[in-house]
């Protein structure tokens, strides 16, 4: 309990030990990335599907609509967690073995990093995608991704990057994503090659929406090579993909502790809720 002159508040310290810095965070205070799975207003989607949908549970017995005189409210959601709002997905996204987010994602507070990244168009940009970048294409670049990374440099913090791509608008939470900036091979191969086991972006997928299915970036983010759909002797990868957070403009780049929370599906990716915690001056 903290007293002041005018009143009287409460806060749940946490700290945690990052490389030889002790991080203070208040519990009570932290920035919700994850982006709502709507069903009744209007909803993001992507890759062309239907928004995620709800009705009522229904049959001669009972009806799950209080306002239809049920005794309470019962309905049944269709969504698709890799289409339809926040969702973290682990290797068993592009595996012909069943590994599942749950069984993955083990940490409960890790530390992260905040970057914002300025997207670039594919006319100027010099990097390669294993599919091809279009002139209109928008591009997380090796270059853009290296400025941004270059202004912090405690690397105990890159359990997490958390990336805030530019322009950044509240249309983000409920566009029908038909075409999506991605990341170039060299950019994604600069973060596979960082100690980072959680990657959290704004956009539907790391990968170019149609690559023809190669996958390029989530097989170098996940260390298997092109076209493989099996582990055979290796070992799965521990780390996790976000995919369409939002990361609001007040959030300033920096230093966090991430609450990677998520719901328990046992599949390859389930809807999820980032929360990040900046650091407290105590």
């Amino acid at each position: 309990m903290v007293e002041s002159k005018n009143r009287i508040f409460s806060m749940s310290i946490i700290s945690m030990q990052v490389g030889q810095r002790t991080f203070n965070v208040d519990s009570n205070k932290g920035y919700d990335l994850s982006i709502p799975y709507r069903f009744k207003r209007e909803s993001l989607t992507a890759f062309g599907f239907s928004p995620a949908t709800l009705q009522t549970v229904e049959n001669k017995y009972f009806v799950g609509d209080t306002r239809q005189n049920g005794s309470c409210n019962v309905e049944q959601y269709t969504l698709i967690p890799h289409c339809h709002g926040t969702h973290t997905e682990c290797v068993g996204h592009i595996v012909d073995e069943e590994i599942t987010i749950v069984d993955i994602l083990k940490e409960v507070w890790i530390p992260a990093l905040i970057l914002t990244v300025k997207l670039e168009q594919g006319r100027v940009c010099s990097d390669r995608y294993v599919s091809g970048i279009a002139d209109n294409d928008q591009i997380i670049s090796k270059e853009q991704l290296s400025r941004s990374l270059d202004k912090f440099s405690d690397q105990n913090f890159l359990q997490a990057l958390i990336i805030r791509t530019l322009p950044n608008d509240t249309s983000k939470t409920t566009r029908h994503y038909s075409y999506a900036p991605y990341f170039s091979n060299e950019a994604m191969e600069i973060i596979a090659n960082q100690p980072i086991q959680h990657l959290l972006v704004d956009i539907p997928s790391v990968d170019c929406m149609d690559d023809q299915g190669k996958l390029s970036n989530h097989r170098l983010f996940w260390g298997l090579k092109a076209g493989r759909h099996h582990l055979g002797q290796q070992i799965a990868s521990s780390k996790t993909i976000t995919e369409l957070i939002f990361v609001a403009d007040d959030i300033k780049d920096g230093y966090y502790l991430l609450n990677l929370q998520i719901s328990p599906f046992k599949a390859d990716a389930a809807p999820s809720r980032p929360i990040v915690f900046p650091e407290l001056v105590l």
